[in-house]
């Protein structure tokens, strides 16, 4: 069994984001667990993440961990949401990816994209983001999405049109 460290990273750029959006795939949050602070300009979120990084394969859910962690986004401006209600605190929320793209009023718009498609955006000038795992990891609780299950498609060596 491969040892289960806990993480600490920091993200200061569009690449390095991507290596959090990673870790945090399929991670679940409630909103509750979600905050703005616009004085502080801190978004904050604790999830609860897979610890897909201690499975030699990433197709294999048996065995797999979860952990609490904590991401925050520092030099926030603003935040806006689409498709969620900010009023449903208990909503969880399942977290695809991390996306990062030219802001309208600021340099950078750092979206959170979930599950069902929700998105909470993030105004900044620019990328300082931190993770951190708390607490002990613990056996999956919820298994997370199989992004590795067949679909089925069609056979693309079958001549297509009239026979």
């Amino acid at each position: 069994m491969r040892e289960r460290r806990k993480l600490r990273l920091r993200a200061e750029d569009s690449e390095d984001l991507a290596v959090v959006a990673a870790l945090l795939q399929d991670a679940r949050a409630p909103l509750s667990e979600m905050a703005f602070d616009p004085t502080g300009g801190r978004f904050m979120a604790s999830f609860v993440r897979y610890m897909r990084e201690c499975q030699p394969d990433p197709r294999i859910r048996e065995g797999l961990c979860e952990i609490a962690s904590a991401v925050i986004f520092e030099g926030i401006q603003s935040v806006r949401y689409r498709g969620l209600d900010p009023h449903d605190l208990a909503c969880e929320l399942r977290l695809l990816t991390i996306a990062t793209a030219p802001g309208r009023e600021r340099l950078v718009d750092i979206d959170l994209l979930f599950d069902g498609g929700a998105v909470i955006r993030l105004a900044t000038d620019r990328i300082r983001c931190r993770l951190e795992d708390h607490g002990e990891p613990r056996g999956c609780t919820v298994p997370p999405t199989d992004h590795f299950a067949e679909e089925p498609s069609e056979d693309l060596d079958a001549p297509s049109g009239p026979a």
